[in-house]
This record gives C-alpha cells, structure tokens and sequence, in this order.
C-alpha cells in the first residue's frame, strides 16, 4: 500500500472504533508527539486513541494531501466535552507500508482544563 492508503486505512479504522485495525496499520515503535502526549510505543498510542475516541460523536476531514513518504489530514473532531469542536492537524511518515510516526496539532487549552479537573 501507499501512503495514502495507509493513512486512510488508520483514520478509517480508528475513527469507526476498529482499533485493531488501527493498530495493523502502525509501526511497534511509533513515533507519537501531540499537543497533550508523547508515545514510543504504538500500544500506548492505541490505548489513549481509545479513551479518545470516547469522547467524540464525530470526525470529518476538510483537507488532505499525500505523497510517496507520507500525509497529512485536517479535519474537525465534534467531542462531548466543554472542548466542543477541535480542528486538528495530523501529520504522517509512512515507510514499508507501516505508519512510522504521527505529530498531531491542535488547541489543546480546553482539553487540559479537563484534564486538571
């Protein structure tokens, strides 16, 4: 698979709360840095993409792009918290048909009101 492919696959899978699906599109040493978190590890990535997903009645993407190395998608999460709508940046390095690392941007202010409540 390309990058697209597998970065569609992923976005596709997590968002339809088919993590294990998520998880096969994941390199074992993911390299995850975020607005919130950083993960070495693509488990402990899945596990707080879990909790995440938890929290959302939808996602929608407004814009992707993709090349032969990676992606990019930026889409609108609908969460259930105080956060409301989050417009989030996810940027993807895809090498032998595995997701090498992720660097998600977002506000994350509200986010970490909750979070210290």
């Amino acid at each position: 698979m390309d990058a697209k492919q597998v970065v569609t696959q992923y976005h596709d899978a997590w968002t339809s709360g088919d993590f294990e699906a998520a998880r096969a599109c994941l390199a074992d040493d993911l390299d995850f840095q975020g607005s919130i978190d950083t993960f070495r590890r693509a488990d402990d990535f899945i596990a707080a993409l879990t909790m995440f997903r938890k929290m959302l009645r939808s996602v929608v993407v407004v814009q992707s792009y993709s090349s032969e190395t990676g992606a990019a998608l930026l889409y609108d999460c609908d969460t259930m918290s105080p956060a409301g709508m989050i417009r989030t940046a996810e940027f993807f390095t895809v090498q032998d048909g595995k997701i090498r690392s992720i660097r998600l941007v977002f506000d994350a202010t509200e986010l970490r009101k909750l979070m210290a409540g």
